[in-house]
């Protein structure tokens, strides 16, 4: 992606002095993090026919697909050595409520003997995971059992990607500014990349003017409808990418510097971040599309398709307290024009 990437860099900029050290080190980040590379894709598909072959030959009564999701496929991948998978499954053939962790641990067991995988661990998380390791092309994995909305989700954000290329350029900048700050990682109850990319898109929707980005689901619902078919995702889908293009050429800068005095100064009790209304929602609204034992929050960040709360990892008071910080004091450093070392 070289020609490419020195393309985008020049596109996006930088600007704010003060954020220099910081977004030098993202344009680095964005940099390294490239398109994937022939051999790269190569690697994951053939990793992906050896899953599915050996799947065909435990179940010969349906045919199972399976989806690369998350940053590998959705334009804002870091990490080329890690890809998340979703194992398609007809549901009448799961065999009960728990049959995706069933179908996970056969796979843990299978998989090693015939794959060449390694530490296949079964991670028992609200989406359980199989994770492992290809001993061919050293590619860790993660892989789930029908959470179709994670392909969903992974072809909304690959266009957003695509609207700008300033889009992907702030999400770097933000989630290397979040693990500085130490409010990243869901693992960990902090802001998932997820929540953070959607915080960012949110951020472009509406809180900056003109916006950067349009609501890509208000402006084509059938082409992002969350019922439709999972086959029909088309990762390479043509929008009118001249029509989408916004009159705001705010750099890069200029950009990071408005997210955090955005997210410094908004009302998380009060509103949930949402990108399918392409503004924030009245909390009281949001959570009603929530389990009951789901509606007490932090911070409510909706899914786009479920309307779950991609937030949930945040719900202790000192973890919400820390992130809250993050964001009043770097605001505060940026409006003074210090260098992020005061930090």
């Amino acid at each position: 992606m070289c020609g490419r990437g020195n393309k985008v860099l020049k596109e996006v900029g930088v600007g704010s002095p003060p954020l220099f050290p910081l977004l030098s080190e993202a344009k680095k980040l964005m940099a390294a993090r490239s398109i994937p590379t022939v051999n790269y894709l190569g690697d994951v598909t053939f990793l992906m026919e050896r899953i599915l072959q050996r799947n065909r030959q435990e179940s010969e009564t349906y045919e199972a697909k399976l989806f690369i999701v998350g940053s590998s496929a959705n334009g804002f991948g870091w990490d080329r050595s890690d890809v998340d998978l979703c194992l398609v499954i007809p549901p009448q053939e799961l065999p009960s409520k728990t049959g995706t962790k069933t179908v996970l641990r056969k796979l843990r067991n299978l998989l090693p003997q015939k794959c060449s995988l390694t530490r296949c661990e079964l991670i028992p998380a609200i989406v359980p995971i199989l994770k492992f390791r290809d001993q061919w092309s050293g590619i860790e994995c993660d892989l789930n059992v029908n959470n179709v909305v994670g392909t969903y989700n992974t072809h909304l954000l690959a266009m957003y990607a695509r609207v700008d290329p300033r889009v992907p350029a702030l999400g770097t900048f933000v989630k290397h500014w979040a693990q500085r700050m130490g409010i990243h990682g869901g693992s960990k109850r902090r802001l998932s990349t997820y929540a953070l990319l959607l915080m960012v898109i949110q951020y472009l929707q509406c809180g900056c003017s003109p916006p950067v980005v349009p609501n890509l689901q208000a402006r084509f619902p059938k082409t992002f409808e969350h019922n439709r078919a999972v086959e029909k995702v088309d990762m390479d889908l043509e929008l009118p990418w001249n029509e989408l293009r916004s009159a705001n050429r705010s750099r890069l800068g200029k950009l990071s510097v408005g997210f955090i005095a955005y997210y410094a100064n908004f009302e998380f009790a009060q509103w949930a971040i949402s990108i399918l209304n392409g503004r924030p929602l009245a909390a009281n609204v949001a959570i009603q599309h929530l389990l009951f034992i789901e509606q007490a929050f932090k911070i409510l960040v909706e899914e786009p398709y479920n309307k779950g709360n991609v937030a949930h990892t945040v719900c202790d008071e000192a973890v919400f307290g820390k992130i809250r910080r993050a964001f009043t004091r770097t605001d505060e450093v940026l409006r003074a024009q210090k260098s992020l070392k005061f930090l």
